[in-house]
């Protein structure tokens, strides 16, 4: 089994920063050493490992964190989630992973139902190869069996249908339902099956709170998204179990000193994470310093909100019958409104550290640590100990990506 030392590295860990070494006993992380210099007993080769001894990485005193978790992303480089196929999202495992992402989760868009109960059913299966293989994408090695494709794919973000007219934002609403109904969720769950992770609806729609609570019973976090929901309506929501707000802020009404709405739930309750896409256009900065404020590190999730046209060059592009423009930093409808982004988690965490003061530690926290937590695989993932994934990276004082790792094998970034 193969073993790497990192050496003279800035260690990243959810509450300080500290010079060290770390030992990587194949996927996972053996040992955390704080302090200069390598603890002697790391150079003998431990049990299965070359008689070389341990394969040893001087990071020059770059920053060593963990891996990042996307789990709110529909594609770039020009493909979709939505497109279901293996070659799609594994060009999105290895678009992520050249941001510093190692692990993601699949976001689903509003497209017509049926249409997108088989293009979850094909993301499914993608999902369930990935986990069968302990491969991070369809690719899993290349040919020289040396560094993995991409980003290993933890599930399904379902993001539409079931939203308010209101707030649909991006979303067409010819798709959308008025109505959740039991059917609804059956199909969905049928589709999806184990691989759906996060569901995400309008609290307010009648049948919401019944299938909040149905799906938190089955240990599926639902979120609150595309919403008009006053603040009873919300509060009624996280009551039933909804604990994440999409996109906190874009596409909610409005916060407003009598009626807080739906945005004055979630800040207050702390039952409630909060996405953030903190590209500098969907959120102000001082929303940014605010929800971090209010929130604190442990309870914000910086997402990027990816779609397919992330990564191609300004212009326009059709995706479902509707053009989408990019314009240097953003993408848009015709008619001006948001239309996802072309943010990464590297410039997200950046992003977070300067535009909304977030300490290094905290803002990677909140793309690390706290997403592995809303999911549930914060004991494998998400941080710097031993016994977890050797989900690493390696990067400057501008969060400038310089090495990955997934499972303690290298992606050429």
């Amino acid at each position: 089994m193969k073993q790497i030392i990192f050496s003279n590295v800035k260690l990243v860990l959810p509450d300080r920063l500290v010079r060290g070494s770390l030992l990587v006993n194949g996927p996972v992380i053996a040992a955390v050493s704080e302090g200069p210099g390598i603890p002697p007993e790391w150079n003998s080769p431990g049990p299965g490992a070359p008689s070389n001894g341990p394969e040893l990485i001087n990071g020059g005193g770059l920053y060593l964190s963990p891996g990042f978790i996307d789990i709110h992303n529909h594609g770039r480089l020009g493909c979709d989630v939505m497109d279901g196929t293996p070659d799609a999202l594994d060009t999105i495992a290895r678009g992520q992973a050249e941001h510093g992402v190692t692990a993601f989760l699949a976001g689903t868009s509003t497209i017509p139902w049926e249409k997108s109960l088989k293009a979850i059913g094909q993301i499914a299966a993608y999902c369930r190869r990935v986990g069968e293989s302990g491969g991070t994408g369809g690719l899993q090695k290349d040919s020289a069996c040396r560094a993995w494709s991409g980003a290993r794919c933890l599930g399904i973000y379902s993001e539409g249908a079931l939203f308010s007219q209101e707030k649909r934002g991006a979303h067409d609403p010819a798709y959308l339902k008025s109505v959740i109904t039991p059917a609804d969720i059956d199909a969905l769950l049928e589709a999806a099956g184990d691989t759906l992770k996060v569901l995400s609806l309008s609290p307010e729609l009648p049948g919401a709170l019944e299938a909040i609570s149905r799906l938190a019973g089955q240990g599926i976090v639902t979120a609150a998204a595309h919403t008009n929901a006053a603040y009873d309506e919300a509060l009624a929501g996280i009551n039933a179990g909804f604990t994440l707000a999409t996109h906190t802020f874009n596409a909610m009404r409005a916060l407003s000193h009598q009626e807080p709405g739906i945005l004055g739930a979630v800040l207050n309750d702390s039952r409630v994470s909060c996405e953030l896409i903190a590209d500098g256009i969907h959120l102000n900065p001082v929303i940014l310093s605010l929800v971090y404020k209010l929130k604190g590190p442990d309870h914000i999730i910086l997402i990027s909100d990816s779609v397919s046209a992330n990564g191609l060059p300004d212009g326009r592009y059709e995706s479902e019958r509707r053009i989408v423009i990019v314009d240097r930093d953003s993408i848009r409808l015709e008619d001006g409104r948001l239309a996802g982004s072309t943010l990464s988690l590297d410039r997200a965490v950046r992003n977070m550290i300067r535009l909304g003061g977030a300490g290094l530690c905290h803002a990677v926290q909140m793309a690390s640590l706290n997403p592995a937590r809303i999911l549930g695989v914060d004991k494998h993932k998400g941080s710097i100990e031993a016994g977890k994934d050797a989900d690493l990276l390696l990067f400057d004082e501008n969060i400038a990506i310089k090495k990955v790792f997934i499972g303690g094998n290298p992606f050429e970034v």
